[in-house]
């Protein structure tokens, strides 16, 4: 089998890389080894970064979702900070029903989808030659001019060509069906009781609670959720399944190799802090894509770098000085009581406006704090 790119996994980083090749006349192949796979995840996504892919009418006429519209968060010793959403919402996914729509969508304008394994992958005249073994069992080979790396955190395509992949946390999370419970608020709650170097979270899905934790260490994880159970919901882990999982640490990495790039999970492209990481595998998608159309593979790292080094550099400043540290965390936190201060984070987190521009108000609003981790440099 032949064709110019082939893309490893079928994700939100995968499936919109096929979408958009395709659209140029692009001859696409995807192949994902588990179309059936629900990864772990609290599923949210903020509504403009849908509209910015002209996908949001379509995915909420065809895929149920549950509409958040406040915000908690919950210091380790401060009383709540309740945010009311303006102008956006975050739209709660099963990631399954979203990943299949998106590979629904790659499909629509032409690319090819296979459910297949990748085993192997060699360079011969110039071409990437990609060995594929299918649900069936049936072995056969892709040769392509460029490939897609979006295979997640586990990358086989980093295995196979020796680049190392992502630091990553841990995170267990698990369902609780819905009741009574308010649906229309997303919980982030922080303190090292339960939760290491991250947040816990209480995510509501259109019938069920997303409710999670994570740390740096998978040991820690039982009781760390343990913990948060007991903590928001009075009751035990007794009759719940518990998932675990892995989500990279951002940190600069190589975007390409030769004619191999890497997206989403595989690049690492979480947002420090938030943690958020489908808007912006989506993201890194779009910008290989765009290097591959130009045939220029360092456009792709340059649209990147201006449009969210920034962000993502201040962000790793901020998560290196206050996670693990409780009493920073509660100051940092506190900060965000000002009005003013939750505008410009609606801004930058939920409406996705341009980080260049509003980073330096934001460096600006927070004064004295900011000086404590700042000046810092971007290279």
């Amino acid at each position: 089998m032949k064709c110019q790119v082939l893309v490893v996994g079928g994700g939100p980083a995968g499936s919109t890389a096929a979408r958009l090749l395709a659209e140029k006349g692009i001859e696409t192949v995807l192949i994902e080894k588990n179309l059936s796979f629900n990864k772990p995840c609290g599923g949210g996504i903020p509504s403009a970064g849908l509209k910015e892919f002209f996908i949001l009418d379509k995915i909420q006429k065809e895929v149920k979702f549950n509409t958040v519209t406040k915000v908690k968060i919950v210091p380790p010793f401060s009383e709540p900070i309740e945010v009311s959403l303006k102008n956006g919402e975050i739209l709660i996914f099963n990631r399954y029903n979203f990943d299949s729509f998106l590979r629904k969508l790659s499909e629509l304008q032409g690319a090819k989808v296979i459910e297949g394994e990748l085993t192997n992958i060699e360079k011969v005249n110039n071409k990437i030659k990609s060995t594929v073994k299918d649900k069936k069992g049936k072995v056969f080979q892709i040769n392509s001019d460029y490939l897609i790396a979006a295979d997640g955190v586990n990358s086989k395509v980093c295995t196979l060509i020796g680049t190392p992949k992502p630091d990553y946390y841990w995170t267990v999370s698990l369902h609780i069906p819905i009741n009574s419970r308010p649906k229309d608020t997303c919980e982030f709650w922080f303190g090292n009781s339960h939760a290491s170097f991250f947040y816990s979270w209480v995510f509501p899905g259109t019938d069920y609670l997303s409710v999670g934790t994570g740390s740096e260490d998978i040991r820690k994880l039982k009781v760390l959720i343990e913990t948060f159970i007991k903590k928001r919901f009075t009751m035990t882990l007794n009759s719940f399944t518990l998932r675990a999982y892995k989500i990279p640490r951002w940190r600069k990495r190589k975007f390409f190799k030769n004619n191999i790039l890497f997206c989403g999970d595989a690049l690492g492209t979480v947002m420090p802090v938030s943690f958020e990481g489908i808007y912006y595998s989506m993201k890194s998608a779009q910008f290989a894509s765009e290097a591959i159309i130009q045939k220029d593979l360092k456009l792709y790292e340059k649209l990147w770098n201006d449009n969210f080094l920034m962000q993502f550099t201040l962000m790793k400043k901020f998560q290196d000085f206050m996670f693990g540290n409780d009493e920073r965390m509660d100051r940092w936190l506190n900060i965000h009581r000002d009005p003013a201060i939750q505008e410009l984070a609606m801004a930058l987190w939920l409406r996705k406006e341009n980080g260049t521009k509003l980073i330096p108000l934001y460096l600006k609003a927070f004064g004295s704090f900011i000086s404590r981790i700042a000046p810092f440099k971007i290279k």
